[in-house]
């Protein structure tokens, strides 16, 4: 007769199993480590980019409100907008500032006005024509707010349905631009944003 005898291959393949387990956890693990990291040093290349950025940005000016349009015909004569800055940026001179109105066939550069400070400036010109507080210099400061009106020249005014963009360009370069269609139906004044 023929003795049977036992192998521990079971044991063996269960051993074997147990090795590959513990293998791909170990592999998963340091994967997920060095995931973890890349990830880590991603969010802060973009934070120190980002902070590097604004720094270089320096001087800005935002918006306050709505801009608004002045009608002049059947068609948009004058926008209005009013300037501040944010909270540690450096003052803005007004009396350098640039500003062009594009329509799709033609860049119209508008002068400042003399005096800068009125309270309407004459057609083909911009000016300034609130500062809170009143009575200050042309720099707009921390709590500061300037509005500005730019009356295009005249027979340039912009047609219903005509899209502009209204560029302001400050000392440093640095530019503020707002893009929009002139509306369908025109009021004596009209809110664009």
């Amino acid at each position: 007769m023929k003795r049977l005898t036992r192998t521990d291959e079971d044991g063996m393949m269960g051993i074997e199993a147990a090795i590959i387990l513990i293998t791909a956890i170990v592999t998963a693990s340091v994967l997920a480590g060095v995931l973890l990291h890349m990830g880590y040093f991603s969010a802060e290349k973009t934070r120190s980019v980002a902070y590097e950025g604004v720094g270089q940005v320096g001087t800005t000016v935002v918006t306050l409100g709505s801009i608004h349009g002045v009608e002049r015909g059947e068609s948009l004569g004058a926008l209005r907008v009013t300037f501040v800055i944010p909270a540690g940026s450096d003052m803005v001179d007004f009396s350098a500032v640039q500003v062009t109105v594009a329509v799709p066939d033609k860049i119209l550069a508008i002068p400042a006005a003399d005096p800068l400070v009125a309270a309407s400036p004459a057609a083909g010109s911009w000016g300034i024509i609130r500062q809170v507080p009143a009575g200050g210099d042309l720099l707009l400061e921390d709590n500061e707010r300037f509005t500005i009106e730019v009356s295009l020249p005249a027979g340039e005014e912009i047609p219903v349905k005509s899209e502009y963009v209204l560029s302001v360009i400050l000392a440093d370069g640095s530019t503020w631009r707002f893009a929009g269609v002139v509306p369908s139906k025109t009021d004596p004044v009209m809110i664009l944003s």
